[in-house]
């Protein structure tokens, strides 16, 4: 039978350890990161976001002060409205066409607008967040992140400014074509002096032209940048996915099918080896592992914890390595990403594993009392049968032993006062002894029914 508190006290154990490499993750990223709780508090306030919101960590750490970072005074943040679960309200809050589903993470949101007291001197900003469910489907957390897309509205608006004035210069154009057009045919002088004009406006809006082209390259260079985040966020999102559907894992297959699941997630394929007996379980991208595959498990599960060549990776811990078939060489600082976050993902796979072998033990444990408890169920059905057995045979005996007495009274001269005597005191004795053995295997019908109890606690 487990223990429900030890179970607990694995299970916040666990939970703390994954808050510590989110923390250590969060830290280390260029993205400006918060987290909130089921309660409305925030457990993360990264760098970036220091620096995007211009509110230290210290300030808003363990408080509901979200808001301080965006509002002049308190209202809902959209992490906030996630964790309420009022995402029909949360429309509500941005300009339309500014909210909308994530089309990376389910049941994540996005939006942006211009918040004139972040940073101090105002920004515009994109934001995210998703929610974060423990392996009951409970939302426990909110992550949200921000991108500051000043640059590229400024862009935007300078473009618009641009098309808006071309668009005026080319109706003024247009209308002074059109009289220099009747002017020509009354006067060929003209006509050369207006062609003359025409030329000249030409090279103007040719210039214009190159202006908005260098604009283009402006907002192509932002969007790009920004690319380049949320591509970083939806592999955030991948590893935080496979974190939590670790707690859901029951048995060790799942956990290495997990793991080849989240390979896929990265576009990898690869191999999996938990070492959980003598006999280690092997699982890869194409189903079993080659030949290969083993031989490389065998020969660099103890070179380290990370080992490269060209394109293949090996990530080793105690119970779990990694081997990772086609590692992107052409991009450096994606492999560096994919490297850091499957690093964390072995890492929280490696204590799944200890988890679930310490669980183990506990229900071969209870598997046995269950066995035992079964047998000596079956024993007392045995007995409470032939109590009843012999509880109907005693009445049926004593009938027949009544039935003789009234005969015998005939023979024996009796008279009427002593055979009443007689039988009464015959009938208070077998009373007494039919008593006697109702008691009994009421006695029995208990004890089955403690047995059955303790057996159905026991399966539960």
């Amino acid at each position: 039978m487990k223990n429900s508190s030890t179970s607990q006290f694995e299970e916040n154990a666990e939970q703390g350890d994954n808050w510590e490499y989110l923390d250590a993750l969060l830290q280390g990223s260029p993205v400006a990161t918060f987290v909130i709780d089921a309660n409305f508090k925030v457990t993360h306030w990264n760098q970036a976001c220091e620096f995007i919101t211009g509110v230290p960590a210290s300030e808003v750490i363990g408080t509901s002060d979200q808001w301080r970072g965006f509002y002049p005074e308190r209202r809902p943040v959209l992490a906030d409205l996630i964790a309420a679960g009022k995402l029909e309200a949360a429309s509500a809050h941005y300009e339309a066409g500014h909210f909308r589903a994530s089309l990376i993470v389910p049941g994540a949101y996005e939006a942006e607008g211009y918040f004139p007291h972040a940073g101090g001197n105002g920004r515009w900003l994109y934001f995210t967040a998703a929610p974060v469910h423990d392996a009951q489907g409970n939302v426990v957390a909110v992550i949200e992140t921000l991108q500051d897309i000043s640059e590229r509205k400024t862009a935007e608006h300078a473009l618009q400014d641009q098309n808006d004035n071309l668009e005026k210069l080319v109706e003024v154009r247009t209308a002074e074509l059109r009289q220099a057009k009747d002017a020509l045919e009354g006067d060929i002088k003209r006509r050369q002096l207006v062609e003359d004009e025409l030329l000249q406006r030409n090279n103007e809006l040719l210039d214009l032209a190159q202006e908005r082209i260098q604009l283009e390259d402006k907002i192509s260079f932002v969007s790009s940048t920004a690319m380049t985040a949320m591509s970083s966020m939806g592999e955030m999102g991948v590893l935080l996915q496979a974190l939590q559907h670790y707690n859901g894992c029951k048995n060790f297959r799942e956990i290495a099918e997990a793991i080849i699941a989240s390979l896929a997630n990265y576009d990898l394929t690869g191999a999996v080896e938990l070492r959980i007996s003598e006999v280690p379980l092997e699982v890869s991208s194409s189903g079993a592992p080659s030949p290969h595959d083993a031989a490389v498990f065998a020969r660099l599960r103890e070179m380290g914890r990370i080992v490269h060549f060209h394109s293949r990776m090996m990530i080793n811990y105690d119970r779990v390595s990694l081997l990772i078939h086609n590692i992107p060489k052409e991009d450096a600082e994606k492999t560096g990403r994919i490297r850091d976050n499957l690093a964390i993902l072995v890492e929280a796979a490696d204590v799944r594993v200890a988890a679930l072998m310490a669980e183990s033990g506990s229900v071969s444990r209870q598997g046995a009392i269950l066995t035992t408890m079964e047998q000596i169920g079956a024993v007392l059905s045995e007995i409470e049968r032939r109590q009843h057995e012999s509880l109907s045979a005693s009445s049926m005996a004593i009938a027949n032993m009544t039935s003789n007495l009234e005969k015998l009274f005939v023979h024996l001269g009796l008279t009427p006062k002593q055979e009443d005597m007689l039988l009464d005191l015959v009938n208070s004795s077998i009373d007494q002894i039919s008593e006697a053995q109702v008691g009994q295997l009421n006695f029995q019908q208990e004890l089955s029914k403690i047995t059955k109890q303790l057996g159905t606690f026991l399966k539960n």
